[in-house]
């Protein structure tokens, strides 16, 4: 018996918390896509919302039967609230979605074709650049970390079902928001073939939801150093993790609470670039960049 005829391919599974606008949105977008197709699964995971998310829920389920619903007695944090729906899953591979992030036209399909083309790999990854679609395939953490531009953003990650639920800790890390990006490299240690399916994977509006007094540095620095430090990583794949920290977080951070108004808790920032940073030849140029603009804010 083909195990894909005897349950999901891919469940989407959406932690969500009080963003009932922003889940409506999120579910419109694939359904769009999928209607009532069996090979998906939508997997969401309320961690206790007050506003009206289990309307919106309620809604769809009136007119989909491929709706799995569970709702938290209180908010229980971020990180048990990815446990909880990566748990309730039952595809053969998992896609953990926010709840503000929308996939372009056709790429639920690329995921499906590229799960039923690498059905050796425990994780996967959609990767955002503007290339036509491929899937590089691969061997061991550290090319996996040296193909992308960060692990941290849970909706870009698949992992296979499986291996997931094998896991002993499912939180290691659940002091973190990140405890997603040690999930990948726990699956990788035990299983080390990955794929990525690179090209214009998200919709512009992704992400768009607000996340005022989340201190952004301690996951994208300290936390994210630490997870690194467990597995033994060569040394040029975290100097190049370091080098894409400066670009694609730390400055950005500090240029969306400057020029556009975003609340980001950048309380730390100097102390943990000072802890992470403080060996690399481009260090005191880093650091004075980064105080001359925090005088700014």
């Amino acid at each position: 018996m083909n195990l894909f005829e005897t349950k999901p391919v891919l469940s989407i599974a959406i932690p969500t918390y009080n963003r009932a606008e922003f889940l409506n949105r999120c579910l419109e977008s694939i359904y769009s896509e999928i209607n009532d197709d069996p090979i998906f699964e939508i997997v969401i995971g309320d961690n206790g919302s007050t506003d009206n998310t289990e309307e919106i829920v309620r809604k769809f389920k009136q007119t989909h039967n491929n709706i799995v619903y569970y709702k938290q007695r209180k908010n229980e944090g971020f990180t048990e609230n990815l446990k909880t729906v990566l748990d309730l899953s039952s595809g053969q591979y998992i896609n953990p979605h926010g709840d503000d992030d929308f996939f372009n036209k056709g790429i639920l399909y690329e995921i499906i074709d590229m799960v039923y083309k690498y059905k050796d790999c425990s994780v996967m990854y959609t990767s955002w650049k503007k290339v036509p679609l491929n899937i590089s395939y691969g061997l061991n953490m550290n090319n996996y970390l040296n193909e992308l531009n960060g692990i941290n953003f849970i909706t870009a990650m698949i992992l296979k079902n499986d291996d997931y639920k094998k896991l002993e800790n499912k939180v290691k890390f659940s002091n973190t928001e990140i405890n997603q990006v040690y999930l990948q490299l726990e699956l990788l240690k035990k299983n080390p073939k990955y794929c990525i399916l690179h090209g214009d994977i998200f919709r512009s509006d992704s992400g768009s939801a607000p996340h005022g007094g989340y201190n952004w540095i301690d996951e994208a620095i300290t936390n994210y150093f630490d997870i690194l430090s467990e597995y033994g990583l060569d040394i040029e794949t975290i100097k190049n993790e370091k080098i894409k920290v400066i670009n694609s977080i730390i400055f950005p951070s500090i240029d969306a609470v400057l020029n556009r108004g975003i609340k980001l808790n950048l309380k730390g920032l100097v102390e943990a670039f000072t802890k992470y940073y403080s060996d690399e030849i481009y260090f005191e140029q880093k650091l004075n960049e980064i105080k001359s603009l925090l005088k700014l804010i």
